[in-house]
């Protein structure tokens, strides 16, 4: 059995950190999603960040010049969240290069609401301007609740794109245009749509070369490092470019950065993912939500008593006691008392909860961790791994 724990990750794919100096944090906070790639890597799903949780995890990192939000869906398709978290963000840190990134779809009129937030730079997700080869790209595209033909809603997809384009740079935030480079499907378009985006606009463009995952019998041929320079210098004449020249692994996704179609995980600087909470002197104990003792399978609010786990004195991690989970029916107080009853713990793992049982945990130190494992192996994550002692009472 796998016991890691699916800890948000970067936008829609892993990037991890690179060898250069950890800059940028990538966070995820989106939680519905408007567009699907054909050629996109499958991933495990992600559980984004609350405006709260959010601000915890940078808390935790030093020395950071930038954030960037996305994913695992589209931040604009819930916008509320999104401008609170950077709101949030540029009270932290006044100097810090908050970005976001995302298909476009609504773009435009939250510009000036992004802008007042203090979003400094936007990454566009814009593989093409021509319909037809959109048809070829996308899955789906999904702007509101109903699914609508795809010939429909690409021609929609390429016009909120531009309109958000366009908005952005009147609205003084940077724009980036981030397109994946697929072979026969829209390289040939790739000098053509910088052109488009530096007329209405944008003032960079990130090249990623696509690699298909090994198991794909239909699509394109991966980009070669020579067609990706050449397409690198002619897209120069209009915006800056930078060319995403990785190595790949026998998964399909770079070293430094998803390149298998979805468009993620590519930074101009070093990056870092947010990291699971560690414990500390204060902290040193996890709460788990669990029925039978053996995984985590309850639901934060269903947890009538939660197992706590933790150091014992001779340094082994074992299940130290049981504590009582205030009754049901306080409203939000509830979460609050619960937070009383775990001063001592750093996390607390459940098969799910609310949104605002996290924000309130969150706020009192105690992050919230979404997992159906093992508590064994769960807990042995959190405290480092790889332990091969077992804990004996």
């Amino acid at each position: 059995m796998n016991n890691v724990i699916p800890f948000p990750r970067s936008a829609r794919c892993t990037a991890p950190a690179t060898a250069a100096a950890k800059d940028t944090l990538i966070l995820p906070i989106a939680s519905r999603s408007v567009c699907g790639l054909r050629f996109a890597c499958e991933v495990k799903a992600v559980q984004p960040l609350s405006p709260t949780e959010a601000l915890a995890e940078v808390g935790q990192h030093e020395n950071l010049v930038g954030v960037e939000l996305g994913g695992p869906g589209d931040p604009l398709a819930t916008i509320t969240p999104t401008l609170e978290t950077i709101v949030l963000l540029k009270q932290l840190s006044p100097n810090l290069t908050v970005s976001l990134t995302t298909f476009g779809i609504g773009g435009a009129q939250y510009a000036a609401d992004l802008a007042a937030a203090g979003l400094g730079n936007i990454n566009l997700l814009i593989d093409t301007v021509d319909a037809a080869t959109a048809e070829k790209i996308y899955a789906w595209i999904r702007p509101g609740k109903k699914t609508l033909p795809l010939d429909k809603t690409v021609v929609m997809l390429l016009e909120e794109q531009a309109k958000t384009v366009q908005a952005m740079a009147e609205a003084k935030i940077a724009v980036t245009i981030r397109t994946t480079v697929y072979p026969g499907v829209n390289a040939h378009q790739v000098v053509d749509l910088a052109e488009v985006m530096a007329e209405l606009g944008a003032k960079e463009i990130e090249l990623l070369p696509f690699t298909p995952e090994p198991q794909q019998v239909d699509g394109p041929p991966p980009s070669t490092r020579v067609h990706m320079e050449q397409i690198g210098k002619l897209t120069s004449r209009f915006l800056g470019t930078r060319v995403r020249q990785v190595a790949v692994d026998a998964c399909g996704c770079s070293s430094s950065g998803c390149e298998c179609g979805c468009g993620c995980g590519a930074t101009s600087g070093a990056t870092i993912q947010p990291g699971l909470p560690k414990p500390t002197a204060e902290r040193p104990r996890v709460a788990v939500a669990s029925a039978t003792g053996m995984d985590v399978d309850l639901h934060l609010g269903q947890a009538k008593t939660l197992l706590v786990y933790g150091p014992r004195g001779d340094g082994l991690t074992c299940l130290l006691e049981t504590r009582q989970a205030p009754e049901p029916g306080s409203g939000e107080t509830r979460w609050d008392q619960l937070a009383d009853i775990l001063p001592d713990c750093f996390a607390l793992l459940a098969a799910s909860a609310g949104q605002r049982p996290r924000e309130v945990l969150a706020g009192h130190g105690i992050r919230v961790l979404i997992t159906e494992e093992n508590i064994e192996g769960s807990v042995d994550v959190l405290y480092g791994g790889g332990k091969k002692q077992k804990c004996k009472k």
